[in-house]
């Protein structure tokens, strides 16, 4: 179980990204001021050529977007005085798939179609679309005897190789429904200078709409940067709000500091974070959000339950009579591993060790389960064939209740992401589909409702199972047209990459740790432990497996 933290409101109410009001009083002091820093350079766009026509002038305006350093000073350079700084460049960011076509309508329109497979809005959120054709125009005139843009819109162009090069993800931090634990929401920008001022404005705007209802920020709302600028200075990123940040208690200060802190020390250069309220600095200690510990994995086979990471790997002696008499198909292991909940055909069972052996007692009757998972706080996710339209939740006390699933269809496998505020599931209706939804809790931390509908992947053809590999990336475990087996990662928000094949077709796939990247459970009932890139079996005849915490 989650030790709450002390003096958190006992209820918090949601609407939108919530905050927690209160009042204290800090003095105002002086202005800070921006400092120059240097922005990183990995691509050099051309600067246009004397004499470029139209199209020439338009191409190498679009190749220019690779170059975000400067605020995008070489592209800005093909266009006309008057246009060069009003253009936006971050206010969109597409992602191309192919080459573009470049159609000359006369020497001052000039219009490209593209097909766009992907794009970043201006806070940085990203989104995976269908590929969709797109039209760009550009109006150019004559400046000083050389053409140049006088009206393009208010975007950049790149590939995805270009994309990861430039771009990175960069996670901003709220806080769980119930307080104690902090959320990723991942958001792209630039490698830029500005960075840290980006990614602080983001967090200021609130969660992305998926996560609004499900998470909460410590920083009152209407909060801005009283100076348009994150500047590090000696490694310290100094932050000043506005006075709207006044209304900010110690304990949500806190909280605040918190949410800063994990931001941007995932910074290069940013070892320490100062928060600054109207220019005084502010002497706040961070909340102790808790670590989320570590996980062990476990096998179920007829024999027993066998644990499989970890200095005390090998069988759970006592386990073997129960799993013997229930014959269980499913396990989701809670409580660090101290208890294990098991699927039979007779219901679901609480399996829990007493003294040198283990107990078992049956905790629901659902009989017909498609998956079983477990939280961080300590509740068990219970998703059934007979029922697709519910889950039922088991709580750490055995206490059931019943939450709505808001879909159609089967669950094929579910995961709760590590800080237990997620939830993804692999979705079979006309099709299959990934979806990822938030998690409304009480504090203390019984699941109420869903919240959101994230589709993460809307043509998960073949797929087999899920897990939450990191914190914002879902693996995912597939069965190719030649039954063999195929892994890629999609992270929340981003391109999905190709893994290192299996070498046989899976059933499950779970998250490893440390020096184990997964465990993968065939058809047949092997494991298989990725490590190094290279696969290799350790257990057999082994019905199923569940990472727990």
């Amino acid at each position: 179980m989650i030790k709450r933290l002390i003096g958190i409101c006992a209820a918090l109410v949601l609407s939108g990204c919530a905050s927690l009001p209160s009042q204290v009083d800090i003095e105002v002091g002086p202005e800070l001021s921006a400092l120059d820093q240097q922005d990183l350079s990995f691509y050099s766009p051309a600067s246009p050529l004397p004499g470029a026509t139209p199209s020439e002038i338009v191409s190498g305006f679009l190749s220019a977007g690779t170059g975000p350093q400067n605020d995008y000073q070489v592209a800005r350079e093909y266009l006309t005085d008057g246009f060069a700084p009003r253009w936006r460049p971050g206010e969109q960011t597409i992602i191309r798939v192919g080459a573009y076509d470049l159609q000359s309508a006369s020497d001052e329109l000039q219009i490209v179609n593209l097909t766009v497979g992907a794009r970043v809005s201006a806070d940085g959120s990203f989104e995976n679309i269908s590929p969709t054709t797109s039209t760009l125009r550009f109006r150019l005139t004559q400046e000083n005897g050389e053409w140049r843009i006088s009206s393009a819109p208010n975007l950049t162009v790149v590939t995805i190789p270009v994309f990861e090069v430039v771009f990175s993800q960069y996670p901003i931090y709220f806080l769980d429904s119930t307080a104690s634990q902090l959320v990723p929401d991942v958001r792209w920008f630039p490698n830029r200078a500005s960075t840290p001022t980006q990614l602080v404005a983001a967090l200021l705007s609130g969660p992305a709409g998926w996560l609004s209802e499900s998470v909460l920020s410590a920083i009152p709302a209407g909060t801005q940067l009283q100076v348009n600028a994150v500047l590090v200075q000696e490694g310290k990123a100094i932050v000043d709000l506005d006075a709207t940040a006044l209304s900010a208690d110690s304990r949500q200060r806190g909280l605040l500091l918190a949410q800063l802190r994990s931001t941007l020390l995932q910074l290069p250069g940013v070892l320490d974070v100062a928060v600054f309220i109207a220019g005084a600095e502010q002497d706040i200690t961070p909340a102790d959000i808790q670590a989320i510990p570590a996980a062990s994995t476990f096998a179920l086979t007829s024999a027993g339950i066998i644990r499989l990471s970890g200095s005390e790997a090998g069988p759970l002696v006592g386990t073997e009579e129960i799993t013997g008499q229930l014959r269980p198909n499913r396990i989701a292991s809670v409580n660090g591993g101290a208890e294990h909940l098991l699927a039979a055909p007779t219901g679901v069972y609480r399996v829990t060790a007493r003294g040198e052996t283990y107990s078992s007692n049956r905790v629901s009757r659902t009989n017909t389960v498609s998956d079983i998972q477990g939280d961080l706080f300590g509740n068990t996710w219970v998703f059934s064939n007979s029922n697709p339209g519910v889950v039922e939740i088991i709580g750490a006390d055995d206490a059931l209740s019943v939450i709505p699933l808001p879909f159609t269809g089967t669950v094929l496998s579910a995961s709760i992401s590590p800080e237990g505020a997620r939830l993804a599931v692999l979705v079979s209706d006309s099709g299959q589909s990934v979806r990822v939804f938030g998690i409304v809790r009480n504090q203390q931390g019984l699941p109420l409702r869903l919240s959101g509908n994230l589709i993460v992947e809307p043509e998960a053809s073949g797929a087999a199972s899920l897990t939450w590999q990191q914190s914002s990336v879902l693996r995912m475990l597939s069965k190719t047209a030649s039954g063999t087996g195929s892994i890629y990662d999609y992270p929340i928000s981003g391109p999905r990459k190709q893994r290192t094949a299996p070498l046989t077709a899976g059933s499950v796939i779970e998250a490893g740790f440390t020096v184990i990247d997964s465990y993968l459970l065939s058809e047949t009932g092997e494991v298989w432990i990725l490590s190094s890139n290279a696969w290799q079996r350790i257990q057999t005849e082994v019905t199923d497996i569940s990472t727990g915490r």
